[in-house]
């Protein structure tokens, strides 16, 4: 894509969040001022914008932090009611949009020779009008949920048009909107709050990975289980499913119940409830009866391959709690009966006394996706010659739809489709018309979420490329064709429809948010066509092929960001490429290991992919994650990087191959299935698994789970915390000497500071929102994936993986799999692991040119260009944090517009050069500017790391050590919990961490 030069970056001023940036991809050889600086601008100083985050349906708050006009940083916005200040890794990254190579920089149309070339707005509009002129009733607007003002215009431009409207998202939730209108008669996504509850069953739904509101959910989670306000553990969870996932190894149980069972699940407990509780007054008692008459639990354990007696327990345990909470099956668990199911999930916690509580029943949205019945309507229409004109916005069906459904075939007689996305995908690249939309950060907009919560979207960057905003698009082209509607700009829109509030304060603030009350609902009980019916699932494989969402990529709008393809995705700790998940037993009985390429076959399809052996999966169960396999991008497909070449020129130069998917998409393998209600199935086959006899490695960041009884991720019980248990545990304030030492010692002692910081095991779910934003604030470079393979990756916080306090056994093999999983049982230990900022680095002592050393205020520092490469810094560096650019990564792996993206402040590293977590220095040095103005020390809280700022739970503490008064020193003071990483080894770590905690079944309030 076209370069942007210095002039005409410096052209780019406004849009009320300023002047763009002048800085530029390439080293500046002058520097050049502003002829008028604009008065918001101040060179040096960050400048802030509320927006909110669209990168999922959840719309959490941000804050954007712009230098010089152009943004580099996102975070929570602190005053927004669902994410309260923290943003998860795809919220982090999604900030990368702006600066793409993927993206379209000006129209394109499908030229004679059948490609995209560019051309003119004037003439694309032109062709936009043609082909809607004469179309009423024939064309189709296709795109996903946006927000109110675009809503109006889309609503108002179908109205002009005599255009048929569909709201279409991948993960649309329709069977659990459908299953609460059969039990409330509101057609709506509940809204669940886990924090509420003291007992929690999770019937699949991934809440803490790709539920509803992950950022949301994880706060409330893990507040309800702080042992320092809940001395009993506070919310237990039992977790059903075929596999660990994210969520079911923060749970306190798991069942691991054949895929599918959900319904049966779901239906025994529901029966067990109605039976206990009854039918409240009004309710149609016989009704709710007929409806759970199917539920059993013996049948429900045999079809689930668990024990009666499990299942009983279950059953009694959320009887016997005050305030119980069934959480419905999530995307990979929704099957054939799931709308019968969601509504046996949501009357049990009507009739438990959640709905109210830990769950509340919003009004029906407004313009609700449709399921996937409604799209085979919309297919067989363009079969039929009946769509002139098709316009897609925020959605890439080609990609997202099952291939079995033939959309790609009927987009072919379609004559004119028209593509808004702002970069490519699928969909665009087959369109006839590419009207390129502008990024989140150039645009105006707004969300509503749900009751009490309006948000503003804002630009903060004049848009950098030759883009137009949809709803300008929109309404240039509805007035043409003599519609009605809206005057003025599209911003002219979003004002007006705020004109009920004080529009420069909802700026400022990010939106309104009050605290509108949910009104109440009781139950409807329309349960026709709804009841126990077992899934059904297609094929006569062996296997049941669970699909299900990647936690960075999502429905695979992730995989164009390739900050989220090169975190290692937590539970299997495997980057830039799809998998195939399968057991040990499994994989030995194909004679097959880490790295052997499978083919899976089912009636819809075929695809092949490496294989993942792991315990923590059922023997009759594969799996594959959703979001690869993508066919275009620089980073989703193979455009970027070759199959054996890297994005740096070394001994493998770069071969980019366009058009060759990474990896597979199980789209392709999966059969265009609806439920009961028309929504669209995702565990819905069996599959066939064989062996190709080809090998292709895998980039796993983690080798090992089994920490060796290193005592590097410690547990310890309730008894212990209480302070009357046993002497499992072995913390770092009272061991035995020489471990014992005070980490506020290590600085130079007429120094008023000494840098540290608590990490809280108990509270890390492994999300690795921490890692996106260390990686985004300290301009950490992406390796890609061949440099990933060779272990290369430059992280500079990493979240480890532990099952247990693992053994002493092997050890002999050079690159082991993790192997400590074990079906049913949890013992699972996520660590953060950044730079110690330890008082004794070893570190130090052997670097030879003094590139790293200890500075007066305790941290480990590094000067980049003193630098010589040696890597004995990493040789003796205990926890293996230190990071070398092996290529000249930071140059050469930010192609186009990614360089403006870098923030500032951060020294960009070049090829030979070693790096590291710095507890974010430049943060602290920012505070102390603003102390020092003001003739004071800085104050606890004033300095945030990126890592703390952006955890969703609060794990992370960062402060002073030598201020008694700080948060950091009281949240370390817990001696039965507290330790230092390898403290026998006398570094005199900075970070103190607190054990995770395990809540045995006789402890606790059940």
């Amino acid at each position: 894509m076209s370069e942007l030069d210095r002039r005409d970056f410096l052209k780019l001023v406004g849009v009320g969040a300023g002047a763009a940036a002048t800085a530029c991809a390439e080293p500046v050889e002058k520097l050049v001022p502003y002829v008028e600086q604009p008065e918001s601008v101040t060179p040096g100083i960050a400048v802030w914008y509320a927006s909110t985050c669209t990168e999922c349906p959840a719309a959490c708050g941000l804050h954007v932090r712009t230098r010089e006009g152009r943004p580099v940083k996102l975070e929570g916005n602190p005053d927004h009611p669902i994410n309260q200040g923290k943003l998860c890794a795809r919220g982090q990254a999604g900030l990368g949009r702006t600066y793409l190579p993927d993206r379209y920089p000006q129209p394109m149309l499908r030229g004679a020779g059948g490609e995209l070339e560019a051309t003119t707005w004037a003439d694309a509009t032109a062709q936009l009008q043609a082909g809607l002129q004469g179309g009423s009733g024939s064309t189709v607007v296709l795109g996903g949920r946006v927000g109110p003002s675009l809503d109006g215009v889309i609503d108002a431009f179908a109205a002009a048009t005599g255009a048929q409207r569909v709201v279409y998202e991948p993960f649309a939730y329709e069977a659990l909107r459908s299953g609460t209108q059969a039990v409330f008669g509101v057609a709506s996504l509940p809204i669940f709050d886990p924090g509420k509850a003291d007992l929690i069953v999770d019937l699949g739904s991934d809440f803490l990975s790709s539920g509803l509101s992950p950022t949301e959910n994880a706060r409330q989670y893990a507040d309800a289980r702080n042992v320092k306000t809940h001395k009993s553990g506070g919310t237990r969870m039992i977790s059903f499913g075929p596999r660990l996932n994210l969520t079911t190894s923060s749970a306190d149980q798991w069942l691991p119940s054949r895929a599918g069972s959900e319904s049966a699940i779901a239906f025994a407990i529901a029966q067990a409830v109605v039976e206990a509780k009854g039918s409240p007054a009004g309710a149609d008692a016989a009704g709710i009866q007929a409806f759970v008459a199917g539920g059993n639990l013996a049948k429900a354990a045999s079809e689930a391959g668990l024990e009666t007696s499990e299942l009983t327990a279950v059953v009694e345990a959320v009887l016997h709690a005050k305030n119980p909470l069934i959480l419905p099956p999530g995307i990979a668990s929704t099957g054939s009966n799931a709308t019968s199911t969601a509504a046996a999930v949501m009357l049990s916690n009507a009739l438990l006394g959640a709905v109210g509580t830990s769950v509340s029943i919003p009004p029906a949205e407004a313009s609700a996706p449709v399921g996937l019945a409604e799209i085979k309507a919309l297919v067989a229409d363009m079969n039929a010659g009946k769509v002139k004109a098709l316009l897609v916005h925020d959605s890439n069906p080609v990609y997202s739809l099952p291939a079995e459904l033939g959309f790609v075939e009927a987009l072919g007689k379609v004559a004119t489709v028209v593509s808004f996305a702002s970069s490519k995908d699928e969909t665009a690249e087959l369109a006839s018309l590419v009207l390129p939309d502008h990024t989140p950060m150039e645009s105006w907009g707004d969300r509503a979420p749900r009751p009490g919560v309006r948000s503003i979207v804002q630009p903060t960057v004049r848009p950098l490329l030759d883009t137009q905003a949809t709803g300008d698009t929109l309404l240039e082209a509805g007035r043409a064709l003599g519609g009605v509607m809206p005057e003025g700009s599209f911003r002219s829109v979003v004002e007006n429809n705020w004109s009920d509030v004080d529009w420069r304060g909802a700026l400022a603030l990010g939106g309104v948010f009050t605290d509108a009350a949910i009104a109440p609902v009781a139950i409807q009980g329309d349960f026709s066509g709804l009841g126990m019916k077992s899934s059904s699932i297609g094929g006569n494989g062996e296997y049941t092929l669970v699909a299900f969402p990647h936690h960075f990529l999502g429905d695979g709008r992730g995989a164009a960001l390739p900050w989220l393809q090169e975190i290692p995705e937590p539970t299997t700790k495997l980057q830039w490429n799809s998998w195939v998940e399968m057991s040990f037993a499994t994989a030995e009985k194909f004679g097959v290991g880490f790295g052997d390429v499978v083919s899976v076959t089912t009636p819809a399809g075929r695809i092949e992919g490496s294989v993942f052996p792991r315990g923590g999966i059922r023997d009759d169960t594969i799996a594959v994650p959703i979001g690869q396999g993508h066919s275009v991008g620089f980073y989703a497909s193979m455009e970027g990087e070759g199959e054996h070449g890297g994005w740096s020129a070394g001994p493998e130069a770069a071969a980019g191959e366009p058009g060759k998917p990474r990896g597979a998409n199980v789209m392709a393998v999966l059969p265009a299935a609806e439920d009961e209600s028309g929504g669209r199935v995702w565990l819905s086959t069996r599959a066939d698994v064989a062996k190709t006899g080809r090998f292709r490695r895998l980039a796993l960041s983690q080798w090992t789970d089994n920490q060796r009884e290193r005592k590097l991720a410690q547990v310890a019980s309730l008894a212990q915390v209480a302070g009357h248990g046993g002497d499992d545990h072995h913390g770092g304030h009272h061991d035995e000497p020489p471990h014992t030492f005070t980490a506020a010692y290590d600085a130079d002692p007429d120094q008023p500071y000494r840098w540290g910081m608590v990490i809280d095991n108990d509270r890390c779910n492994g999300c690795s929102a921490c890692v996106a934003s260390c990686s985004i604030e300290n301009n950490v470079p992406v390796v890609g994936e061949a440099q990933a393979i060779q272990r290369r990756d430059m992280a500079w916080i990493r979240i480890e993986k532990y099952i247990g306090d693992g053994n002493q056994k092997g050890g002999s093999a050079r690159r082991p799999v993790p192997d400590s999983e074990k079906l049913g049982e949890l013992d699972v230990r996520y660590i953060p692991m950044p730079c110690q900022q330890c008082g004794a680095a070893p570190c130090e002592a052997v670097c030879p040119t003094l590139a790293t050393y200890h500075n007066k205020e305790g941290l480990n520092g590094m000067i980049y260009n003193r630098c010589a490469g040696t890597r004995y810094c990493a040789n003796n560096c205990v926890y293996k944090v230190r990071r070398f650019n092996y290529f000249d990564y930071g140059n050469e792996n930010f192609p186009g517009l990614l360089g403006l993206m870098l923030n500032p402040d951060v020294t960009v590293r070049q090829q030979g050069v070693m790096e590291k977590c710095s507890f974010c220095v430049q943060r602290i040095e920012g505070a102390r500017q603003l102390a020092k103005d003001e003739d004071r020390n800085i104050r606890d809280g004033e300095v945030q790391t990126a890592c703390q700022q952006a955890c969703p739970t609060n794990a992370i503490t960062f402060g002073n050590l030598r201020d008694d008064g700080s948060k950091v020193v009281a949240e370390a003071d817990e001696p039965e919990r507290s330790y230092h990483l390898l403290q026998e080894l006398n570094t005199r770590s900075a970070i103190t961490y607190l054990a995770q905690v395990t809540r045995d079944e006789n402890e606790g309030n059940h």
